[in-house]
């Protein structure tokens, strides 16, 4: 599976999503740091990326509709530290691998994860 990390998530995160075997970039490695989230939305879908975020608002699907994009995995962690981060990525990462995120919404919260679409 491929991933683009939002800016609010750091390169080692990606290096995380890699080291569990998949194909991973956050926006700061591409040179998109500062990109608006419309930027970072349209690049994830040319570049056919599954994007993950901690931010709320791409998992409003009437702005950001998942459908006929490669999906979005939102990350709802608190606190939101560097080590949470990582843990919930180790965890939600192989679980998400095992499904199509074609056109869907995945919110991964510390206990599960729900998938709409």
């Amino acid at each position: 599976m491929k991933f683009l990390l939002d800016e609010n998530l750091s390169p080692l995160h990606a290096e995380t999503v890699r080291e569990s075997g998949h194909d991973a970039v956050s926006v700061v490695e591409i040179g998109l740091s500062g990109a608006d989230d419309q930027e970072v939305w349209r690049v994830a879908s040319e570049q056919d990326r599954v994007l993950l975020t901690l931010d709320a608002d791409f998992a409003n699907v009437l702005r950001y509709p998942p459908a006929n994009t490669p999906g979005v995995v939102r990350l709802r962690v608190h606190p939101a530290i560097e080590e949470a981060i990582d843990e919930m990525l180790r965890r939600a990462i192989p679980r998400i691998a095992e499904i199509s995120m074609d056109g869907k919404l995945a919110v991964v919260d510390e206990r599960r994860i729900r998938i709409r679409g």
